[in-house]
């Protein structure tokens, strides 16, 4: 039996706490995680749902963050 690999959800996790703190960091992480999700379902054959919406959370909530930095520097 296969065992799914840990790095994109570990990626998915980071890029939601630090969508918070810093909306560019968190993006890329969650890109990068999105983009390790769907090769290694890919290639496995594993399902990596989880790990899916985790990364398009924090690409999400990176996205809003940086709306609202922006709507309030611009005020």
């Amino acid at each position: 039996m296969q065992e799914k690999k840990k790095h994109s959800l570990v990626l998915g996790i980071l890029s939601i706490v630090l969508g918070l703190l810093s909306p560019i960091v968190g993006m890329v992480l969650g890109i990068v995680g999105l983009v390790l999700a769907i090769s290694y379902q890919k290639e496995s054959k594993l399902d990596y749902k989880i790990e899916k919406i985790l990364n398009i959370l924090g690409i999400v909530i990176s996205v809003v963050n940086w709306v609202v930095a922006i709507a309030l520097i611009f005020r």
